[in-house]
């Protein structure tokens, strides 16, 4: 568990959500924006959906056929992660797509909430949620770590499932709703192996090449 707990805190990108989760609640309090709590129920009900999408359509997006910066973007993104899911350094977002992230969740609330300042309360929240989604991807990729309920058990084993048998399922890390809402939690026996489950898009780790 300490081993756990300092890769977690020592990561780059974890401490950058921290000093944001800081930051953001001490804008909050300076502004006396506390009266708005209600905002940070928007992101308790779109989390489960927004970590499905993203983890779909953005992190398993077609890799780029181009060499370059993107294509080694997108490889240290996840296609890495995936082609090695034991190195530690890729279980982790890179801080500039953390910050991207929160630019445009920001982006977002400050329209459906119609305000920059109130917006902070729902970024607040998103950012302790990826504190809390990084926590959670980084237990389920660390063989020491025995989750103590069911539900962590089951997301665990769920998880190994989308990284060594079939990538096109089980894509939520922090729960399952997202799956069970749109038909992509799924057993071993349910769909076939996948010969791509390590080479998202076919990746040839021959021509892996990152330069960031």
């Amino acid at each position: 568990m300490r081993t756990i707990f300092k890769d977690y805190l020592h990561h780059t990108s974890v401490q950058f959500l921290f000093l944001a989760l800081f930051a953001t609640l001490a804008g909050i309090s300076q502004l006396a924006l506390w009266a708005h709590w209600p905002w940070f129920l928007l992101v308790v009900a779109s989390a489960p959906f927004y970590e499905w999408v993203t983890h779909k359509f953005v992190l398993h997006g077609a890799l780029s056929p181009v060499p370059g910066r993107w294509r080694d973007y997108q490889i240290r993104l996840h296609h890495g992660h995936h082609l090695d899911p034991a190195d530690r350094a890729l279980q982790f977002a890179p801080a500039s797509a953390i910050l991207i992230m929160m630019i445009q969740l920001y982006a977002f609330y400050a329209l459906v909430c119609w305000s920059l300042t109130v917006a902070l309360v729902p970024l607040a929240g998103s950012i302790a949620y990826y504190l809390f989604y990084e926590w959670i991807h980084l237990a389920h990729h660390t063989p020491a770590y025995r989750p103590r309920t069911p539900m962590g058990r089951a997301l665990r084993e769920a998880h190994m499932r989308h990284h060594f048998h079939n990538e096109n399922y089980n894509w939520g890390i922090t729960n399952a709703l997202g799956d069970l809402m749109m038909g992509t939690w799924k057993q071993l026996d349910d769909v076939p192996k996948s010969p791509t489950a390590r080479h998202l898009d076919n990746f040839d780790p021959q021509s892996r090449h990152v330069d960031i």
